[in-house]
């Protein structure tokens, strides 16, 4: 179903903090990394450690971050069938994650936002059943998890609900602004969230409250050497003139 999956940006896990041994293990360590990645070589790397262990020393750790990073490969990825294998893989790797702990949020999360990407790929009615089991798990970890990947959470439904057709029955323009406004009240700072927040009120006719928020994101100091900040302040300038 093209136009409905969330483009995510990678932002710190706002999750509680992990202990000191758990941030100096490999996995800590590797999750780290993947937190500061902002190019295809950095996750990459981080890629190939997270499969060696895999092979040496599987953990529930391995498999939840090494669906996370093949997620992040695969929504960066412009063949689509390329992209197609890394979200399977990190689909599988998410439900490998989550067969060791039903409870865990962030593989559930990437779970998610691999159907959401798969469905964006395949389009059509057969993506339907993919992007409600995603909002599923998305409402799930937005009452068990709701700060993680800066609102995450609620951006990505919020996102889906704007965008949705109408034939595919999901969309709710209304329901969507109010997840977004969620998103924005937990992580402010987020400039993805803003961005879909504007879009969310022109979707609503309100080209005021619009405008407000592509404001802020323009005139907000940009993170220096981010492309993703500068890719997202791009957007909202060529989104204003809509709104004026």
């Amino acid at each position: 179903m093209k136009a409905i999956a969330a483009a995510i940006l990678v932002f710190v896990s706002a999750l509680p903090a992990a202990s000191f041994a758990a941030q100096h293990s490999p996995v800590g360590a590797i999750t780290s990394a993947l937190d500061k990645a902002r190019t295809k070589d950095d996750i990459v790397r981080q890629v190939a450690r997270l499969d060696t262990l895999a092979k040496s020393a599987p953990s529930q750790g391995v498999w939840q971050q090494l669906g996370r990073a093949l997620y992040l490969l695969g929504e960066g990825e412009k063949d689509d069938r390329r992209k197609l294998d890394y979200l399977g893989r990190s689909l599988a790797a998410s439900k490998t994650a989550l067969a060791d702990d039903p409870s865990d949020s962030v593989s559930l999360y990437w779970k998610a936002m691999a159907l959401l990407q798969e469905a964006d790929v395949v389009g059509g009615l057969g993506a339907l059943s993919d992007v409600r089991e995603a909002l599923r798990d998305l409402k799930t970890v937005s009452k068990s998890a709701p700060a993680y990947d800066g609102a995450g959470a609620f951006r990505s439904r919020g996102k889906v609900l704007i965008e949705a057709p109408a034939w595919s029955l999901i969309g709710d323009k209304k329901k969507g602004l109010e997840l977004l406004v969620r998103a924005v009240n937990i992580a402010p700072g987020n400039l993805v969230n803003r961005l879909y927040l504007a879009q969310a009120y022109l979707k609503n006719g309100m080209k005021a409250n619009a405008r407000t928020e592509l404001q802020y994101v323009i005139q907000a100091p940009a993170k220096k050497g981010d492309t993703d900040d500068a890719g997202t302040k791009a957007k909202a300038v060529k989104l204003l003139k809509e709104a004026s």
